[in-house]
């Protein structure tokens, strides 16, 4: 679909504006299904379409992520955290152009909050019915626009979190696609995953109160101030099985896996089944042509750094392929950004040094 077929030239130019370096445009775009996508694409100061060299797409972590992925109600306090805004003015000022836009889910949501029989219509339910691939599509459609706005540009996706997994599904299927970016890479199934960050992500918790690491907790070592001492406590006669008083490390666990078991949330089968009917990320890495870059917070605590270190293994002994790039930031998190240790959960703004670094490197590698 061309653009103009989308939106009015004229419209286009009324909605523009410029801000210090950068020219941003706020466009409505209609997605490989009709559905429309809020959309903001970004240019250094005084570049024509024609200008345009090199074009990346954002793609979001997990949840209703808008265009600017605002992590700023799971970041410290008082820290305004607007991930994609922060590292697309870096990869403006490289000569970069940046296309984002609201994740589809965080559109449908608008959508449902404004006419409640949305979820009546054709498009919701099909949907509904396949959301993971819908945003594999989406991130295809993007590509293709970006190509026929762009004609002289190469494109280029970033994903993060599962932005990652959804940019190598979407460029193994995208030709016009020559190469991605990936921060948090997670290449196991979506059960593997809520496993590892649900049941063994805590166990710190349980060790860090476990005095005399015997493996189980009684009301000596419960007792006292801290949220997590009475939590606990709290919990104790739901979770303390074989009532003796005391919690093991085996209870912890049990509980903890009760509530991956008891997710009922009905995305959930739709994202087993999409996943189930892509090749698996490793077979896209091992086969790909295009390039791709890892890069990896080693205090990342929800897609450790094992897992692109993995593929970094697998490619120094066996692939040896020359289209992966590696890049692990000690003391950076899920988002590149400063942590304390690998147990601090609070996200902070990506770091400039990181941010900085990523782009240029990019700059290099994707050329």
């Amino acid at each position: 679909m061309k653009t103009f077929n989308i939106i009015a030239s004229l419209a286009l130019m009324l909605i523009t504006t410029v801000v210090s370096a950068e020219q941003i445009e706020k466009i409505s775009l209609k997605s490989f299904d009709k559905f429309v996508m809020e959309t903001v694409v970004e240019m250094p100061d005084g570049f024509k379409n024609a200008d345009v060299k090199k074009v990346v797409i954002f793609l979001h972590g997990s949840g209703p992520q808008n265009m600017d992925e605002d992590l700023t109600k799971i970041s410290a306090p008082g820290v305004k955290n607007l991930f994609f805004v922060d590292v697309s003015k870096e990869f403006v000022k490289a000569g970069f152009a940046v296309i984002r836009y609201n994740k589809r889910s965080f559109e449908v949501g608008r959508r449902i909050r404004a006419d409640k029989d949305f979820i009546k219509s054709r498009i919701y339910k099909k949907y509904e019915k396949n959301i993971l691939k819908h945003f594999v599509k989406d991130a295809r459609y993007y590509a293709k626009w970006a190509q026929k706005r762009f004609p002289k540009a190469k494109i280029y996706f970033l994903g993060h979190s599962q932005g990652a997994s959804v940019a190598l599904w979407a460029a193994n299927e995208t030709p016009e696609v020559d190469g991605v970016a990936l921060i948090g890479f997670a290449p196991q199934s979506l059960d593997t995953i809520l496993f590892v960050q649900t049941v063994y992500r805590p166990l710190w918790i349980f060790e860090s109160l476990d005095e005399n690491k015997d493996a189980q907790l009684d009301r000596k070592e419960l007792m006292g101030e801290g949220k997590y001492r009475k939590s606990f406590l709290y919990q104790m006669p739901i979770i303390d099985l074989n009532k003796d008083e005391k919690l093991q490390k085996s209870e912890f666990m049990a509980g903890n896996l009760s509530n991956v078991f008891m997710d009922m949330d009905p995305s959930l089968k739709s994202f087993r089944a999409d996943i189930l009917s892509y090749p698996t990320q490793a077979e896209i890495i091992k086969n790909s042509k295009f390039k791709i870059a890892f890069f990896q917070g080693e205090l990342d605590n929800q897609t450790p750094s094992y897992n692109a270190k993995a593929v970094q293994l697998l490619n120094n002994i066996v692939w040896k392929k020359d289209n992966l790039f590696f890049h692990f930031f000690p003391g950076l998190g899920h988002a590149l950004d400063k942590r304390k240790d690998y147990n601090d959960l609070i996200f902070q703004k990506i770091d400039s040094v990181a941010l900085k670094e990523m782009v240029s490197e990019l700059d290099g590698f994707w050329k």
